[in-house]
């Protein structure tokens, strides 16, 4: 996850531009002389899309009324609410954390009291080196990118029911992306205003 607080030691030294062509709005936030954290905002108004483009990454989200310049305020301080509404992205809102993963699959296991089950799958004298097996059996193609792979969804199906509606959470951690997109136009549409 990014710290907020150093992140915004980038854009220090930004300067934000508002250029206002009627449909179209663009707030343009950068450091003099460098292309570094620069990133532009450009609002479609009639289409209630935007743009978000730079060396921070290229996203595009629509909605049906608030994506526009005067309305994304309503998105600054819920970024799950944007999530939503994101069409396209070049960065990645999640990324998977392998230990993380192992304690979420514990949890689960605890939550479905499955301890004693698992504990007998392997021949082994403790249960909990049974469960660890089974839990690196479901791990096994683990990927930073995507979490848990199909064959390790296969297994942990067999014994976790419904496990399609936790799969995806296991081991998910917010990358912190949005968060950042959500300070540059803040702290942008702040040195507008003062």
């Amino acid at each position: 996850m990014i710290n907020l607080e150093k992140q915004k030691e980038n854009f220090k030294n930004h300067i934000a531009k508002f250029t206002d062509y009627g449909n179209i709005k663009i707030l343009d936030f950068k450091a003099p002389d460098t292309s570094h954290y620069r990133i532009r905002f450009l609002f479609e108004e009639d289409y209630c899309r935007l743009h978000i483009s730079g060396d921070l990454g290229e996203l595009v989200a629509t909605n049906y009324n608030n994506m526009t310049y005067k309305g994304f305020d309503n998105f600054v301080h819920n970024t799950g609410y944007f999530e939503e509404k994101i069409d396209c992205l070049s960065r990645s809102i999640y990324s998977y954390d392998e230990v993380k993963a192992k304690q979420d699959l514990l949890k689960l296991i605890e939550e479905y009291d499955l301890k004693e089950e698992l504990g007998q799958v392997y021949d082994w004298e403790s249960e909990e080196e049974s469960i660890n097996d089974v839990i690196d059996e479901i791990l096994s193609d683990f990927n930073d990118d995507t979490g848990i792979g199909s064959s390790g969804y296969d297994v942990a199906s067999k014994y976790i029911d419904d496990f399609w509606e936790d799969a995806e959470y296991i081991g998910r951690e917010e990358t912190g992306i949005l968060n950042l997109y959500m300070l540059a136009f803040e702290l942008a549409t702040k040195l507008l205003v003062d």
